[in-house]
């Protein structure tokens, strides 16, 4: 997991729905794969329903990404239309989502770098190092606005994630 005020925030944001399709579906990626995040996912909901229940297109819209990211969950990584992006890493767009799987073999690594608005990666598939820690699959890896990360497979194995990045404000903590 990434800051806890910033996990918090935007976990907060998917109960809300508060968050862009690609980053909801990252916060439901992640729900689906760790008990931790359904944990955290159900507090919020719970939080949300005594301030102002989820109204019917919100909880329609998070029915269809469960359906999209158990889609996304259930692919064949060996059978995607992999690109080779500048960075190094190997990419295929999701056209439903506006969100991106990502690819390191080995070895790989991503240049160091930040973002101008938060990253939210899942690791679907193997392990990701970025510099600040070592992630298995069903973890959330936020990077916030102006910290740097170098993601990379970590051990022996390619690693799979799902990559977003919020087009709108999140909520912060201060």
């Amino acid at each position: 997991m990434s800051n806890p005020d910033t996990y918090h925030a935007f976990m907060l944001d998917y109960a809300t729905g508060n968050l862009s399709a690609s980053m909801s579906l990252a916060a439901t990626l992640h729900r689906l794969m760790t008990e931790e995040g359904d944990e955290i996912a159900r507090t919020w909901e719970a939080v949300r329903d005594n301030i102002k229940p989820a109204g019917e297109d919100h909880l329609e819209a998070l029915f269809r990404m469960e359906d999209i990211a158990t889609e996304i969950i259930n692919t064949d990584y060996d059978d995607v239309p992999w690109r080779k992006g500048l960075s190094g890493a190997h990419f295929c767009k999701l056209p439903e989502t506006s969100g991106s799987l990502m690819r390191l073999q080995p070895g790989d690594r991503v240049f160091a770098h930040g973002h101008s608005a938060l990253e939210a990666m899942i690791v679907l598939d193997g392990r990701l190092e970025d510099g600040r820690d070592t992630f298995d699959a069903g973890d959330l890896v936020l990077a916030a606005p102006g910290e740097r990360h170098r993601p990379a497979a970590a051990g022996n194995k390619a690693c799979t994630c799902f990559v977003a990045r919020a087009d709108t404000p999140f909520w912060r903590f201060t």
